[in-house]
């Protein structure tokens, strides 16, 4: 990956996340991370 090689990306969810991804600002995308990775965000 460090040398810009492709990455394999299964799923057409995990495909759609991965374009959103590129266009969208790097904080929005960190702010979405945040949410996510806050503690009890975990879905039952």
């Amino acid at each position: 990956m460090m040398r810009g090689d492709g990455d394999v990306v299964s799923g057409w969810m995990n495909k759609l996340q991965t374009a959103i991804a590129t266009i969208t600002p790097s904080g929005l995308l960190a702010e979405a991370h945040r949410k996510m990775a806050e503690p009890g965000s975990a879905k039952s």
